[in-house]
């Protein structure tokens, strides 16, 4: 029970992106006790919103849409959901807060371990530059090579994929934690 429609509407140059679900229990987390506004969204739902909006141009989205089977909210229900779906991505957006610190403190120790490792390299070719040919500097040059590699590697990962992607996702949650959210009866 993983299906989900999705219609995009644009109008005068605003984008609302309809999600319609086949249940509420693909929306609502059923293991949550909570009453409605407080209640967690499922991590398909979640995983699945944000995920779309991923593909979007999220200055261009005004709101979203969620449908739903006619008899699956009660009226009260369906009045909070908005409520509950923005909550839940300002609650999660905090935790994204959280890995972005975390990713710039080793964002940081990555570019301390790149620079520490280039500064082994140039000295050790500054010390062996006339002896490069014997077996165990080769070793050790090869060594230092592969070391240098992973580590300037692993420090231009961070800088240029995970941080950026998690800059994405913070955005994208806190925009749905504001926009405009509709619940349709089908």
């Amino acid at each position: 029970m993983r299906e989900v429609g999705v219609v995009r509407t644009e109008r005068d140059g605003a984008v609302e992106i309809a999600f319609r679900f086949k249940a509420a229990g693909q929306v609502l987390d059923p293991d949550d006790p909570s009453p409605l506004p407080d209640r967690e969204l499922t991590e398909f739902a979640e995983e699945f919103i944000a995920g779309y909006l991923d593909g979007c141009n999220i200055k261009e989205i005004a709101g979203i849409a969620v449908g739903l089977p006619q008899d699956s909210l009660s009226p009260e229900e369906a009045a909070l959901l908005p409520e509950t779906i923005r909550r839940h991505f300002l609650f999660r957006s905090g935790d994204l807060d959280h890995d972005m610190w975390v990713s710039l403190r080793e964002e940081k120790i990555s570019l301390a371990l790149a620079a520490l490792n280039a500064a082994v390299a140039i000295i050790f070719v500054t010390l062996f530059s006339g002896t490069l040919e014997k077996p165990g500097v080769i070793l050790l040059g090869g060594l230092i090579t592969i070391l240098n590699w992973v580590t300037i590697w692993d420090t231009y990962e961070y800088f240029v994929y995970d941080y950026r992607k998690l800059a994405r996702k913070r955005r994208i949650y806190r925009k749905l934690s504001e926009m405009d959210i509709r619940i349709e009866g089908r």
